[in-house]
């Protein structure tokens, strides 16, 4: 796979993405670095921006945007628009608790921001990103404004709009023209952390605390089942993998003792009981 370049912040970018030409302004979904690639055989690649992930040693953190992916992209529309498949890397965002907290119940695992090109070496214009994205069955951060003329844009005054995935402003703009500069600019009224924090300290706990009736109320509600639909294992799954992305920075920053298999049975243990209280 693929490593494309970074993008810089706005105050270190090229002089030349702000002298002229025109921007599109998207919004900066924040989250954990996601690329991947479908690969000749069919299978999808996966990787942070680190490295790429075996096909059995995929973080737990990361399980919910795999999944999302694994389930939307269309393998035959990407056979179909491209010679080589593995010459294109998708990169974007797993959205999750590393920083804003967002709707959970309408933000997607994953939006995409860039699509990079091996063959040439560049991302792919903005406009071509966000009509890839729409064409393969995944959505792309959300154009705030197209062709702006970048002489006119003021990064002083830009006043930041409200974000399309939570109730409040953009953590962020991601600035990008069509020759492949791209840049990002941080809104200072929100702060570098302020999702989902936890005061628990161990697998059981993380569970007890967070995996609410209310809230396992509302991982149902975004699994596409009724009535006898809802079984142990779809729950079961659902719930780890939300609760590894709601709470991703207790899985990150050593404040939780996050053993898998703890979590698992924890969590096992707390669906059952919901479950039966539910059909009781």
């Amino acid at each position: 796979m693929h490593e494309p370049p970074t993008t810089p912040q706005l105050a270190d970018a090229p002089a030349a993405l702000l002298d002229g030409g025109h921007l599109w302004l998207r919004e900066l979904v924040t989250g954990s670095p996601f690329r991947f690639q479908l690969q000749p055989s069919g299978v999808l690649t996966f990787g942070d921006h680190e490295r790429e992930f075996g096909p059995d040693d995929v973080p737990l953190p990361y399980a919910h945007a795999v999944r999302h992916v694994r389930e939307r992209f269309d393998r035959e529309a990407m056979r179909a628009s491209v010679d080589d498949v593995a010459s294109v890397t998708f990169v974007g965002v797993a959205v999750d608790g590393s920083d804003v907290a967002y709707d959970w119940a309408r933000t997607p695992s994953f939006l995409g921001t860039e699509v990079y090109d091996a063959d040439r070496g560049a991302y792919l214009p903005p406009d071509s990103v966000q009509a890839i994205y729409d064409g393969l069955g995944l959505t792309p951060v959300t154009a705030l404004a197209k062709e702006v003329r970048a002489i006119d844009f003021d990064p002083d005054s830009y006043v930041f709009p409200a974000s399309n995935w939570r109730d409040g402003p953009v953590a962020g703009v991601l600035l990008a023209d069509k020759t492949g500069h791209r840049a990002l600019l941080r809104n200072p009224a929100v702060g570098d952390v302020d999702g989902s924090g936890t005061t628990a300290s161990t697998p059981a706990e993380l569970v007890e605390r967070h995996a609410t009736d209310r809230w396992l109320d509302g991982v149902v509600g975004r699994l596409d089942v009724t009535g006898e639909g809802l079984g142990f294992d779809l729950l079961f799954e659902r719930a780890v993998e939300a609760l590894a992305r709601e709470h991703v920075r207790a899985f990150r920053d050593g404040s939780v003792d996050t053993d898998e298999s703890a979590l698992r049975s924890a969590m096992a243990d707390r669906v059952e009981a919901y479950l039966v209280d539910r059909r009781g």
